[in-house]
Order: C-alpha cells, then sequence, then structure tokens
C-alpha cells in the first residue's frame, strides 16, 4: 500500500548514499579497484578504474560513478 505521507514521498524521490568528490591517485586495473584522496587528506580504496589518475571523480557508496568537472571549491560560512 502506498503512503500518503508527503514526507516520507518527497524522500522516497531522493537518491540514497552520500556522494563526494576525489582526486585519483592510483589505479589497480586487475583487482578494479583505485585509491582516491578526499578533501581532507584521506586516502580511501574504491571500486572502479573508469577514471585517470591525476583526475577528480565522482565517489557513492565506495564505487566510482564518473569523472567530476576540475572546479574550484570555496566553503563560506552563513
Amino acid at each position: 500500500m502506498a503512503t500518503i505521507n508527503p514526507w516520507k514521498r518527497f524522500i522516497g524521490l531522493l537518491p540514497g548514499g552520500v556522494r563526494t568528490v576525489a582526486i585519483v591517485r592510483s589505479i589497480n586495473t586487475t583487482a578494479g579497484l583505485s585509491e582516491v584522496e578526499l578533501r581532507t587528506g584521506a586516502r580511501v580504496t574504491v571500486r572502479g578504474v573508469d577514471v585517470p589518475v591525476n583526475s577528480k571523480a565522482y565517489i557513492a557508496d565506495g564505487v566510482i560513478t564518473g569523472p567530476a568537472p576540475d572546479l574550484l571549491h570555496f566553503d563560506v560560512d552563513v
């Protein structure tokens, strides 16, 4: 039975998981893994080898979902 709660319907439209941008530092094609560096400087191993080394990639739930544009990042406090 479908819910009529508008909040739950809205949440159902949103994509799941967290997506972040990282720089690919190394690729292991035989294992299908890449090591990426987050903005904090931490390095994480994720699945996927589609983005070249030293390029930015979107990471969602431990998987490279595609290349990210090389744009400047600004933090703004409000």
